[in-house]
């Protein structure tokens, strides 16, 4: 079984060392260099944090795309190789120890789920980590979808589930359409209580620090296309309103738009 890990990154010299050494050398790692200009070597950075005989993939993009589509450069490179299932990870976050190992695992609860979402946790800055998704675990249908984290990043797809589906070429948001696109698709989740991904926050310079109200947006323009695209499909219509009434009290939302507290 082939899954495919894919990890776009610009400029991430100071995070993806710990990226890097957490990743199992049983994913078949597609590294992407999204145009950095900070010095960093991705054949140096391949060659000293990565563990054992670990399959890379090197892609340097030649001109700065952005990470929807230096993850699609992923998604075709994993075509090319026959990945059996995808995943992606940020560059400023890490895996679990034991996240192949709990992914294997969860592939082998639910065969035929074409995504599988899997938890995550929220590592503070004192070394603390506490889970974030309070799901139970099992298959949900779209008319009963659990509460989602709208980021490929804990999503494990049957990588024929996205052989013609794509990230849009946006700022931020781009991983909701995806992830919706791919639940139009699948019409069901599997959700897994394992945790596999540790998410950082330590990172300024991220998307999620440097959005922007232009950026959302874009996202909800994006969203609102996507809608209309769909508005006969009752129940990713409902899912998506559910959603919104999330995403409106999220700190990134807030910090861009300027109310509230963040």
């Amino acid at each position: 079984m082939k899954i495919a890990l894919i990890v776009p990154f610009k400029n991430a010299k100071a995070w993806l060392p710990r990226c890097l050494q957490s990743i199992d050398p049983r994913f078949e790692l597609i590294l992407i260099d999204d145009h950095s200009d900070d010095d960093t070597s991705i054949e140096e950075l391949a060659e000293e944090y990565l563990r054992g005989d670990a399959y890379v993939e090197k892609l340097s993009l030649t001109w700065l795309e952005g990470v929807a589509e230096a993850r699609n450069q992923g998604l075709n490179k994993a075509k090319k190789i026959g990945a059996d299932y995808i995943t992606f990870l940020d560059a400023d976050d890490e895996l679990a120890p034991d996240a192949y190992d709990q992914i294997e695992a969860a592939i082998k609860e639910a065969p035929d789920a074409p995504i599988i979402q899997l938890n995550h946790a929220f590592a503070k800055t004192d070394g603390t980590k506490w889970p974030r998704l309070p799901n139970k675990r099992g298959t949900y249908e779209l008319s009963n979808l659990p509460k989602l984290w709208a980021s490929s990043c804990n999503k494990i797809i049957k990588a024929s589930l996205v052989s013609n589906i794509r990230f849009p070429d946006l700022r931020h948001g781009e991983d909701e359409i995806f992830v919706l696109e791919c639940l139009v698709k699948a019409r069901r989740i599997y959700n897994s209580e394992r945790i596999a991904l540790y998410y950082h926050k330590d990172n300024p310079h991220s998307l999620s620090s440097s959005t922007t109200l232009d950026d959302i947006i874009a996202e909800q323009v994006a969203l609102l296309e996507f809608l209309d695209d769909h508005r006969d499909d009752k129940e990713i219509c409902e899912a998506i309103r559910i959603r919104q009434s999330e995403l409106w009290i999220n700190p990134t939302y807030k910090r861009a738009i300027g109310g509230g507290k963040t």
